[in-house]
């Protein structure tokens, strides 16, 4: 094997063992600063007179000494180069418009969809395993700027740590992949919509900022936001999923997920449709379009028996539409 392939298969380690070798200078550095070092005794006889005649011979500054480096700030941030060089390359979207058989598109788009959805979700584990590490009574600096930074993200008021603490693990959570799958398919238009193909953007995110994304065609005149542009669809699911579990449009979703986790429950896209009744301005019948979805297509399995119905399941009231209707009927052939 060639050195360029084995550097091309195997980078991930390597980049993993050039950061473990940083960390242990980093710690040498550390040790060999608390390390007191003998400073020779001067007798008379090694003092030296200067002449007069010469002059004064510049002294060059005394180097600085290395700043300490906190064991725990240091392991921290070992932790996050490792992470960012786990982290697989984002395949571009695949041109979705050109594939002619209906069937072989929703395959291919819903295989990369769960890609990302996988990767999305494992970034909300460990990111949940990270908070819980944290120590509200012996936060490192570091920590204490990434709490800031989570709690501002996640739009949570309280400057105390353990309420920060509690309020994140409650917010941040995994999205099942039969949500993310089917409002992906119905926000892209099955990945081919103009904001999908120009902007990365997989589920009609806007933005309010001059330039940060595409103008729809549509926008009311006085209007000024646009859709979001990402960097790649990685960063669109990310986003979508951040937005789920930040913005007070979708606490009522948040509320089912967290009933459903405390009663040992399957946490269900179907359930959670329910809670994104500000999602679009059509209301219900945009719920009953994501369940029709995620049924038609078999993103999850679908029960007969809808415990929704069910006055006594601990959850029921929270997935309630305001129509007492059941699911309307669904045209398979637009799914």
């Amino acid at each position: 094997m060639n050195s360029a392939l084995f550097f091309q298969r195997h980078k991930s380690l390597l980049s993993i063992a050039g950061l473990l070798i940083l960390a242990l200078i980093l710690v040498t550095i550390k040790n060999q600063r608390q390390t007191p070092v003998a400073e020779p005794a001067i007798t008379p006889a090694s003092v030296v007179t200067r002449p007069s005649v010469k002059p004064p011979i510049a002294v060059a500054p005394a180097p600085s000494e290395p700043r300490a480096v906190s064991s725990a700030n240091a392991a921290a941030s070992l932790s996050h180069a490792i992470e960012s060089s786990l982290r697989p390359d984002v395949m571009p979207l695949p041109d979705f418009a050109a594939m002619l058989d209906v069937k072989t598109k929703k395959m291919a788009f819903f295989d990369y969809l769960q890609g990302l959805s996988q990767t999305a979700n494992s970034k909300i584990k460990q990111l949940r395993a990270e908070i819980k590490r944290m120590n509200p009574q012996r936060l490192t600096q570091l920590q204490t700027q990434r709490l800031s930074r989570l709690s501002k993200t996640h739009k949570i008021k309280t400057t105390d740590p353990q309420q920060q603490i509690s309020l994140l693990l409650r917010k941040i959570e995994r999205v099942p992949a039969a949500l993310v799958l089917a409002q992906a398919a119905n926000e892209s238009a099955w990945g081919t919509s103009r904001f999908a193909t120009q902007g990365n953007n997989l589920f009609g995110q806007w933005c309010f900022s001059k330039g940060c994304g595409l103008i729809p065609s549509g926008r009311p005149t006085g209007e000024t936001y646009e859709v979001r542009k990402f960097k790649d669809p990685q960063a669109s699911v990310d986003a979508y999923i951040r937005n789920l579990n930040s913005h007070a449009s979708y606490i009522v979703l948040r509320r089912i997920r967290e009933c459903l986790i405390n009663n040992k429950q399957m946490v269900s896209g179907r359930a959670l449709s329910a809670g994104l009744i500000g999602y679009s301005s059509r209301g219900v019948d945009y719920i009953n379009d994501i369940r029709g979805l995620i049924r038609v297509n078999k993103l999850e399995p679908w029960h007969t028996s809808w415990w929704g119905n069910d006055r006594l399941h601990p959850c029921s009231e929270l997935v309630q539409l305001p129509q007492a209707e059941p699911d309307a009927p669904i045209d398979t052939k637009e799914l």
